[in-house]
């Protein structure tokens, strides 16, 4: 699960089985990032996501694409789409890319990703936050200051 904290660095939530992981980034510039990250402690008994749906490429031929673009006003028939997309079995890469678009996925985004979890991990979430803002402040202040 991907998102933005109130501060504007991105909170990244990875899961694996009942293991789970918090990395929080700060965009240096569009091809840099850095960031630090922890596993998060009591994590949920089961797995954040259903295996239902694994991660994958999908092609996504001309006729859902078009059905796509008709439906682009309204978010819960996209939803429904994207759902009937991710339905259908992850291939190579190499055979998602023969397609005229290609689905990526599942990723999920939250506004608040962290809130998404439990407000027991808060305390680690604010931790990262004071720690990766003074790796900014100390090697990136360039990019957060004005220049004079």
């Amino acid at each position: 699960m991907v998102g933005k904290d109130k501060t504007g660095f991105y909170d990244v939530l990875i899961s694996h089985g009942t293991q789970a992981w918090q990395v929080k980034e700060y965009q240096v510039n569009p091809y840099k990032f850095v960031g630090l990250g922890s596993r998060l402690p009591n994590s949920t008994p089961g797995p954040l996501i259903s295996n239902d749906n694994p991660f994958g490429f999908r092609p996504v031929g001309i006729e859902q694409m078009k059905e796509l673009a008709a439906l682009i006003d309204d978010p819960r028939a996209v939803s429904d789409l994207a759902v009937k997309l991710l339905a259908e079995k992850p291939v190579s890469s190499t055979e998602a890319l023969e397609s005229p678009g290609v689905l990526h996925g599942p990723i999920l985004h939250s506004t608040r990703p962290i809130e998404a979890l439990s407000s027991s991990h808060t305390k680690l979430d604010e931790k990262l936050r004071r720690e990766l803002q003074r790796i900014v402040n100390r090697e990136f202040r360039h990019t957060i200051a004005p220049y004079i």
